[in-house]
């Protein structure tokens, strides 16, 4: 499947600093040779570089997301399985004796262009707040339009092309969430918007929430002041995002601690390997124990070789076939796993009242997880998930996050 830039955000043998530098390009390193030669080029300050092994599973006809290039030796490849796709490979990859430098100043012109073209608003009461954060804005090469009240913003959105909306939660006359929700034009409508505040990370994750719920596409809540960091970050993410919108279908999930030894496999009993854990989803299973327990001895499989995989749709809780069958499945020696892929409603009862031994973090929430807030919802329900001894794995198919800043982090592998 396609290799999108969120899933090659960190790769392995990162060359960079980990202090908190933006870079809107990424160079990645195929082989030792085109490593070196890029490191003795040279690298760009809008540019990181990163080493990686090549994976058969990559798409390479389909190419890179368009912030990154590859670069590679033939030579380091040859009688590799991927060697034939890889010299007929798709756009953003290079050979050495390609032009990649101007790749490389192609793909970060055609950043500066985007952000050129996304007209910003801004409402924010607060005329000295208003002033920073729109010249903030405009120093990082994006248009804004500051207006000081509801009436304003509303008068700006049906009259411009307006491409992300930064909003403040607590204006002088009206709040920011009665004003979107009594205009139900804008729900569903799928305009980006930053939310803004001073209140407490937690109040300002239920805004979100609410907001979420009500059919805005909320990118992010944030914590007054804005920081240009936190705000790139966000604006990449929209970038990339009809890439990031391609999904790899179809490919086998297994899930690995951080020095590759495999936990088990996140799939079904027919399609399962002959040994090793499989990890099952309940929305997919029989509705009770001794059904699901007779087609495990079908298969030749023990209890305690099985994960079942609970979602917070699954609404466990609510239902009490699904949670009997979650329940004395964990009697019977099968581990529980959690699928938590987006931060607007954290299952926190689900967290307490089952026995977890594992939380698997969707893509989603990988960015979350880089700039959370220590008193944010999500950060309070990753730490409780800690503190209940729950491991904790990232959204990595293809093995390309830094493993040893996640490990510091306290992830314990991917999937």
């Amino acid at each position: 499947m396609i290799i999108t830039e969120e899933e090659l955000l960190a790769l392995l043998e990162e060359d960079v600093s980990l202090a908190p530098v933006f870079h809107p390009v990424t160079v990645y390193a195929l082989d030792a040779v085109s490593y070196q030669a890029v490191k003795a080029a040279g690298v760009p300050d809008y540019a990181s570089l990163h080493r990686t092994q090549p994976d058969p599973q990559w798409r390479w006809e389909e190419g890179l997301a368009s912030s990154a290039i590859a670069l590679f030796d033939p030579a380091a490849h040859a009688g590799e399985p991927y060697f034939p796709q890889l010299m007929s490979a798709g756009q953003g990859l290079y050979q050495m004796t390609d032009p990649w430098q101007e790749g490389l100043q192609a793909l970060v012109q055609r950043w500066h262009t985007w952000l050129a073209g996304l007209q910003v608003l801004l409402l924010e009461d607060h005329p000295f707040q208003g002033a920073c954060i729109q010249q903030e804005i405009q120093e990082l090469g994006l248009p804004c339009q500051w207006v000081q009240d509801g009436a304003s913003c509303l008068q700006a959105l049906e009259q411009e092309q307006i491409g992300l909306l930064i909003c403040d939660l607590s204006l002088a006359e009206q709040d920011a969430i009665s004003l979107l929700l009594g205009h139900p034009q804008y729900r569903h409508s799928g305009l980006p918007i930053i939310l803004l505040s001073a209140h407490d990370q937690t109040l300002i994750d239920g805004a979100r929430r609410l907001l979420h719920d009500a059919g805005f596409n909320v990118l992010a809540a944030l914590a007054k002041p804005l920081k240009s960091l936190d705000l790139l970050r966000l604006l990449k993410s929209l970038y990339l995002g009809p890439q990031n919108s391609i999904r790899m279908r179809g490919l086998k999930r297994t899930i690995r601690n951080w020095q590759g030894e495999r936990l088990g496999q996140f799939g079904s009993l027919t399609g399962a390997s002959p040994s090793g854990s499989i990890w099952l989803a309940v929305s997919g299973l029989p509705p009770h124990w001794e059904q699901l327990k007779a087609r495990l001895e079908q298969h030749g499989r023990l209890p305690n070789e099985l994960t079942l995989v609970v979602h917070k749709r699954d609404q466990v809780l609510n239902q009490s076939d699904r949670f009997a069958l979650v329940l004395q499945g964990s009697m019977a020696g099968v581990r529980l796993a959690l699928l938590l892929d987006n931060g607007q409603h954290l299952p926190f009862d689900e967290l307490e009242r089952l026995p977890f031994q594992h939380l698997l973090l969707g893509q989603h929430l990988q960015q979350e997880l880089e700039s959370m807030a220590a008193d944010s919802l999500l950060s309070r329900f990753i730490n409780r998930a800690r503190e209940l001894g729950i491991a904790l794995y990232l959204d990595d198919p293809f093995n390309l996050l830094d493993a040893t800043l996640w490990q510091d982090r306290g992830i314990s592998g991917r999937w």
